[in-house]
């Protein structure tokens, strides 16, 4: 194993950014609501703790997905010590962002103490990260756990694994995916040198347990693990068939390229032919190796079921795709490498710009495409009260459904209703709401009169009021 190098100098100044970075965009994001499934993993989990006194017990089924709810926990105790507010909600997320930009750095300098600052950019920028970034998700500690496993093992620092561990097995059934991808790749790494397995093992263990413990426990409380037949989201996990099967493969395909993922392709690909494809392959086969595991534990699902390819529960694989690239860039003979993490930086940024016409669904927690969202919607609510309309009259879709308390903190126990032509009275769209589809809009357009329309690119929203 490589000796950590990451100098005192280095560390001083990546200490500085790692404190000031985190705090400059929770400064710019702490008055987002809570949007898209954090909803429920986050804001719908901490009411319930919060609600009842911080006692630890079973979800109810309506909000229970199968995942340690240990996000919603500590957000009910930061609640209970500053208050239920959104700006409270974001803080509690600096010291999972505080650490994530540390541990970037940590690999960063792994790999170039000269070019390691330029993995900062690569991954933070990612569309995917930003979009998770902007709220308060679990999927950041997923990969905070994911890069601190890495960094333990890279470097032989058991201290980091085992917190990485932890923090995996602890937040989500899909950091206990990544947790066994990485035993994988570790065995993969030495299959027959049994003591360096055990000594690089043995680190993952104490998170293992743990999810284990908690899985044995839901099991025992709730009956079920993963799913249950009559939760709101069983839809998602309904097995495929064949041509299901080829259609998920083909998503799945395009979420490794669009939101300008290509270019990330398309840099591994020069490097690779330009180096020679063996070579290439020689260099880099730990990364190789990474990537492939991450892909072999969690894919499966996203083939096997109905809708299980959010791009957010990608982002490990995402992640370590990054962080090869980086690799090769930093290993490769080439000229002008600021240039090539100057474009893959710009290129993945731009892929926030990513936004498809209606009709075609987005992962719109997964971009900054969705920030104008919540002030147009909070434009459509005044005029709605402005007008006096109730909104148990008012018609509309995911994730619109929740009251004004679970997604503002503010008190409000109102919501609007499920979309239905008969017995709703107006109707609220917007192209974020995926579970509008195109022969609904036609309804909408034929039989309902469009009273306004609010926003445009790259997100809008309108209000349909029945004929008389």
């Amino acid at each position: 194993m490589t000796k950590n190098i990451f100098s005192d100098e280095y560390r001083r100044v990546y200490w500085s950014a790692a404190l000031l970075l985190p705090a400059l965009w929770l400064w710019g994001v702490s008055d987002i609501p809570f949007f898209w499934d954090t909803i429920q993993l986050a804001s719908k989990h901490a009411h319930f703790f919060y609600e009842n006194q911080l006692h630890w017990a079973l979800l109810p089924p309506d909000i229970d997905s199968g995942h340690p709810p240990v996000l919603g926990y500590y957000l009910a105790c930061i609640w209970t010590v500053f208050g239920k507010s959104l700006a409270a909600s974001h803080w509690a997320m600096y010291p999972f962002l505080v650490a994530l930009v540390y541990q970037i750095g940590l690999l960063g300098a792994f790999f170039s103490p000269k070019y390691g600052g330029w993995l900062l950019p690569i991954l933070c920028l990612d569309p995917v990260l930003l979009g998770q970034a902007s709220l308060v998700s679990p999927d950041i500690v997923v990969l905070l756990g994911l890069l601190t496993c890495i960094n333990g093992i890279l470097q032989s620092q058991k201290a980091y694994t085992i917190i990485g561990a932890v923090l995996l097995c602890s937040i989500s059934m899909r950091g206990m995916m990544c947790a066994a991808a990485l035993a994988f790749w570790v065995f993969w790494q030495q299959p027959k040198q049994w003591s360096v397995q055990i000594k690089a093992l043995w680190p993952l263990l104490p998170g293992a347990l743990l999810g284990l413990l908690f899985l044995l426990w839901h099991h025992k409380k709730a009956g079920w693990t993963g799913h249950f037949e009559g939760s709101t989201w069983s839809g998602a996990f309904t097995r495929v068939d064949g041509k299901g099967l080829v259609r998920n493969t083909a998503i799945l395909a395009w979420r490794w390229l669009d939101m300008n993922r290509f270019w990330v392709w398309g840099i591994l690909l020069a490097i690779a032919f330009r180096q020679g494809l063996r070579l290439f392959y020689q260099q880099h086969i730990t990364w190789i190796r990474l990537v492939l595991a991450l892909v072999l534990f969690l894919t499966p699902s996203a083939l096997m079921y109905q809708n299980l390819s959010a791009h957010r529960y990608f982002l490990p694989i995402f992640a370590a795709l990054s962080v090869w690239v980086f690799a090769a860039i930093c290993t490769a003979p080439i000229r002008f490498k600021t240039g090539y993490f100057a474009s893959l930086a710009v290129a993945l940024v731009l892929g926030n710009c990513w936004v498809y016409p209606r009709g075609v669904s987005m992962d719109w927690d997964s971009t900054l495409a969705h920030l104008p969202y919540h002030q147009l919607r909070a434009e459509v609510l005044q005029e709605l009260d402005k007008n006096s309309i109730g909104w148990h009259t008012v018609g509309t879709s995911f994730p619109n459904l929740n009251t004004n308390e679970h997604i503002l903190l503010n008190g409000d126990q109102r919501k609007m209703e499920a979309l239905d032509f008969d017995k709703n009275s107006h109707i609220i769209t917007s192209n974020v709401l995926n579970d509008i589809d195109e022969p609904e809009y036609a309804i909408l357009q034929r039989d309902w009169v469009l009273v306004r329309r609010w926003g445009g690119w790259p997100v809008w929203f309108e209000w349909y009021k029945k004929r008389k």
